[in-house]
C-alpha cells in the first residue's frame, strides 16, 4: 500500500479527499478489509429452488473499510417494521462499535442470506442468534490480529467502541487499521457471545436509520425510484374477480400527449394470486396512462363471477355453522353431552368482514427485462417469490436476475403476494425497456386479497362449581388457502385448534367448514388471529359474566395455578407457558389499575391472547358520558422475551393496536356483483387522528429469546373494546365492524 493512502492506527481515519465513494470503488468486495459472512437456521431461508435448503454459505456481509467505514447490510425487507434498524443493531452490539459509527444498507436479494423475508413476525426471532454470531466473530478476529501485532496473548485485549485496546499498557488499534489483517484469520464459527447483562446497544431505544429520509423526503420508497428510461404503466382489469379479457379498442387512448403502447397482458397461474389478466396502458408518465386507461374501450367475460355477493356468502356462513363442520379439528372429552347436562350454558354466533389491507403506499413495481439481463425493484415482503417469477418469465439463467428492494410504504401482508411485481416483469419483457407499474388507490381496493370473512358460532356450559365445563366452535370462513388452491388444509391460519382455551376445557370441540368464492384472499395482518382472539376472548367474557365472576379472575382461573406448558402446533409454537401469559395478565391488571375503585362513568374491558410467540394482555378504558361511549386509553402489557429496540417495539405495539381498533370500528368490504363496492378511503373508513385514544405500553422484563412485535397487539384490541362497551352499555357486540355512535 502507498505510504500516503495509510491510516491511523490511533483514530481510524484515512487520507483527507479519499471519499467513501472512491472507497469503494478502489476496493471493491475483494480489496482490503474485513468481510464477515453470517450463517442463518434453516427455518430461515426462503427455498428459490436452486440451493437446497440446508445448505449454508456466507450471506450477509460487514465490511469495515480501510477507512473507517463500518458497513451493515440489513438482509430482511424494511415493511416499517424496524428491521432495518434492529437487525443491524444486533450485530453492532456484539461487534463493540457505536452506534454513530455504523452505516446501514439495505441488501439486495441473495441467496446467500437465506431467508430475506418479511412476514409472521419472524425478523427477530430467527436472526437474533446467528446476527449476534456475526458481530462476536468479527469482534474475535479484530482481537487476534491485535494480538498478534502487539505479540500479547489474546486475553490482553479487549475491544470497545471501535478500537481493540492493549490492556498492559493502553494502546489501541483502530478496526480499520485492524481490518486487512483480521481478514486473512479463519473465520469463527463459534465465538464467544457477550453477556447480556453487558449490553449496550440491545435494548437501547434507537430512531430508525431512515427517519431523517422519511422526514426530509428522500426517494426510499418503491414509487420514488426512477430509472433512466422508465416508461410508466397501469392496468386495466376486469372489474369483477375471476373475468377475463375478450376485446379492447385503444384507439381513443393512445390520442393523448405522452401516450405509448396498448396492450394485453396474460398470465394464467395455478395460484389465482399470482395470474395475470388484463390490459397495459403504457405512457411516459402517470397521468398519460391513467388518463389513457379511462378512454380505453373494453369487453370482459365475467365468467359467472359477477353473481357473488354478500348475501350469497352470508347465506353459506348460516347453512355451514347450523351443520356440523366438514371438518373436525379437535374433539376433547363429549362437549354435546356437557352441554346438553348443563343448568348454566350459553350460545352466540360472531362475524367478521373482509378486510382491505388498505397501505398507505399502493402496490408498484419497476422491472427491466433485456436479452441478456433482468432487474427489478420495488416494495416486497417476498424478494425470493419475485425472483422465482422473474426466471420463470424470462428464461434467463439465476445469475442474470437482480432483485432489489425498496422500503415499503406498509405490507401488512399484502406484499406477501407478488402479483404486481409479475405483471411488471411480464411487461417489461414484451416492451424490452424498463417499465414501472402503478396501481391507484381504486386498483389496491377492488383488487386487494382480502382479510377473509368468517362468522363463528360458540356454545359453552358451566358446571356447578360455576367452571368452564364445555366449549364448542363451529367456524365458516372464505379460507384464503382454498382461494390459493393450496394442499393445505382449508383451516389454515383461519382457526387454530391449540388456541385458548383448548387444553383447559375437559370437553372440548372445533369444526371448520369453508366458503368457495372467487373473492380473492390472503394473509392480513395476524392471520386467523385477527378474527379467532376476537371471538375467543369475547366468548370467554360472556361465559365469566354468565359465572357472575369477575373476567380477569375467570381467564386466570381457567389457566390455573403454576406454569403449564402448553402444546401450541401453529406458527409461534411448538408450545407456550401459562406463567408467562399469566404474567402479561397481571401487568396490564396492574398498570390498568384494573381492581382499584370503580369511577362514575368510566368502564374498562379485557383480553389477552397468544401468538407467534409472545403474550399480550390488553385492558380497553371507556367512558359513558352524555349517551356516548368514548374510548379513553388502551393498555397492553406484552411479554415478547427481550426488545432488541424498545422504540421500535413500541411503535409496532402502537400500530397494530390503532389497526385492531380500526377493524372493529370502521373497516369493512363489501360485496356486490362480484367485486368490492369500497374503492377509496372516502367508503373504507380509517380512524381520524381526534379518534385514537390514548395507548400505554409496557413490556414484561425479561431475556428470554425475543419474538417479532409485528402483529402481536392487533388481535385481542377488539375484543378487549367489545367487552369495555359491554361493561358500559350491557350491549354484547358480536358483528364487526360497529360504530359507538349507534350504542346508546
Amino acid at each position: 500500500m502507498n505510504s500516503s493512502n495509510k491510516i491511523n492506527p490511533k483514530t481510524g481515519r484515512g487520507p483527507k479527499g479519499l471519499d467513501r465513494r472512491s472507497f469503494l470503488k478502489l476496493s471493491g468486495l475483494a480489496g482490503p478489509g474485513l468481510l464477515i459472512g453470517i450463517h442463518l437456521p434453516d427455518r430461515a431461508m426462503e427455498v428459490s429452488g436452486s440451493a437446497p435448503a440446508n445448505s449454508f454459505e456466507p450471506n450477509v456481509f460487514l465490511k469495515i473499510g480501510i477507512d473507517g467505514t463500518i458497513i451493515i447490510k440489513a438482509k430482511n425487507p424494511e415493511i416499517g417494521q424496524g428491521v432495518k434498524t434492529s437487525l443491524p443493531q444486533i450485530i453492532a452490539e456484539e461487534l463493540e462499535v457505536d452506534w454513530k459509527q455504523i452505516t446501514v444498507e439495505q441488501g439486495d436479494y441473495d441467496q446467500r442470506f437465506q431467508g430475506q423475508f418479511a412476514g409472521g413476525s419472524t425478523g427477530i426471532k430467527d436472526n437474533f442468534l446467528p446476527l449476534r454470531s456475526a458481530g462476536a466473530a468479527a469482534r474475535e478476529m479484530l482481537i487476534e490480529a491485535a494480538s498478534r501485532k502487539w505479540q500479547v496473548p489474546v486475553n490482553q485485549c479487549r475491544a470497545a467502541s471501535g478500537f481493540v485496546h492493549n490492556q498492559n499498557n493502553g494502546e489501541k488499534y483502530s478496526y480499520a487499521a485492524l481490518a486487512e489483517d483480521a481478514a486473512k484469520l479463519p473465520y469463527r464459527e463459534n465465538p464467544k457471545l457477550k453477556d447480556p447483562k453487558d449490553f449496550k446497544l440491545i435494548g437501547k431505544a434507537l430512531p430508525g436509520v431512515d427517519n431523517p429520509g422519511i422526514t426530509t423526503g428522500k426517494p426510499l420508497f418503491g414509487l420514488d425510484a426512477r430509472p433512466v428510461g422508465m416508461l410508466v404503466a397501469v392496468i386495466a382489469r376486469c372489474p369483477v374477480r375471476g373475468g377475463k379479457l375478450k376485446s379492447f379498442d385503444a384507439s381513443k387512448s393512445l390520442a393523448f400527449p405522452g401516450m405509448k403502447e396498448v396492450l394485453d397482458l396474460d398470465l394464467p397461474q395455478a395460484d389465482p394470486r399470482v395470474s395475470v389478466h388484463g390490459v397495459a396502458i403504457v405512457a411516459d408518465h402517470t397521468w398519460a396512462a391513467i388518463k389513457g386507461r379511462e378512454a380505453l374501450q373494453v369487453e370482459w367475460d365475467f365468467q359467472g363471477g359477477e353473481q357473488e355477493n354478500d348475501e350469497r356468502i352470508q347465506s353459506a356462513f348460516e347453512t355451514n355453522i347450523k351443520n356440523p363442520g366438514s371438518i373436525i379439528l379437535r374433539l376433547d372429552g363429549k362437549p354435546e353431552e356437557a352441554f346438553d347436562k348443563a343448568s348454566r350454558k350459553w350460545e352466540a354466533v360472531y362475524q367478521v368482514p373482509f378486510l382491505s389491507h388498505a397501505p398507505m403506499e399502493p402496490m408498484n413495481f419497476i422491472a427491466d427485462v433485456r436479452a441478456d439481463s433482468c432487474e427489478v425493484w420495488g416494495p416486497t415482503q417476498v424478494p425470493g417469490s419475485v425472483r422465482r417469477h422473474a426466471l420463470a418469465i424470462t428464461g434467463l439463467p439465476a445469475d442474470k436476475i437482480k432483485v432489489r428492494m425498496t422500503r415499503s410504504g406498509g405490507g401488512f401482508g399484502r406484499r406477501l403476494s407478488a402479483d404486481y411485481a409479475t405483471e411488471a416483469i411480464l411487461l417489461s419483457k414484451k416492451l424490452g425497456k424498463p417499465v414501472q407499474v402503478i396501481w391507484t388507490r381504486e386498483d389496491d381496493m377492488k383488487n386487494d386479497l382480502y382479510r377473509p370473512a368468517g362468522m363463528y358460532k360458540v356454545r359453552g356450559s358451566l358446571d356447578e362449581q360455576g367452571k368452564l365445563s364445555s366449549w364448542q366452535l363451529n367456524a365458516s370462513t372464505t379460507s384464503r388457502y382454498l382461494y390459493a388452491g393450496s394442499t393445505a388444509s382449508p383451516h389454515t391460519t383461519e382457526v387454530f385448534p391449540d388456541g385458548f382455551p383448548a387444553g383447559f376445557v375437559p370437553n372440548f370441540k372445533m369444526e371448520y367448514t369453508p366458503v368457495r368464492t372467487n373473492i380473492g384472499t390472503g394473509a392480513w395482518r395476524a392471520p386467523g388471529h385477527n378474527a379467532t382472539a376476537f371471538v375467543d376472548q369475547s366468548f370467554v367474557d360472556e361465559m365469566a359474566h354468565l359465572a357472575g365472576r369477575d373476567p380477569v379472575d375467570f381467564r386466570l382461573e381457567i389457566l390455573g395455578d403454576g406454569d403449564k406448558i402448553m402444546p401450541y402446533r401453529d406458527h409461534g409454537g411448538p408450545e407456550y407457558s401459562t406463567a408467562r401469559l399469566k404474567g402479561a395478565i397481571q401487568l396490564a391488571v396492574e398498570k390498568s389499575d384494573w381492581y382499584g375503585p370503580k369511577r362514575e362513568g368510566i368502564f374498562k374491558g379485557f383480553a389477552c391472547h397468544f401468538m407467534f410467540g409472545a403474550y399480550v394482555a390488553e385492558v380497553v378504558i371507556v367512558s359513558l358520558k352524555g349517551g356516548r361511549v368514548k374510548i379513553e386509553k388502551v393498555i397492553c402489557a406484552l411479554d415478547c422475551g427481550l426488545v432488541v429496540n424498545p422504540s421500535g417495539a413500541r411503535n409496532q405495539v402502537e400500530g397494530g393496536i390503532i389497526d385492531g381498533l380500526q377493524t372493529a370500528l370502521s373497516s369493512a368490504i363489501h360485496i356486490e356483483a362480484g367485486s368490492s363496492r369500497e374503492k377509496n378511503f372516502d367508503a373504507y373508513r380509517m380512524l381520524r387522528m381526534n379518534e385514537i385514544p390514548d395507548v400505554d405500553v409496557y413490556f414484561v422484563d425479561s431475556r428470554e429469546h425475543p419474538e417479532g412485535l409485528g402483529e402481536m397487539s392487533l388481535p385481542a384490541v377488539s375484543a378487549a373494546l367489545c367487552n369495555a362497551v359491554f361493561a358500559a352499555t350491557g350491549k354484547r357486540i358480536r358483528k364487526l365492524p360497529f360504530d359507538l355512535a349507534s350504542l346508546v
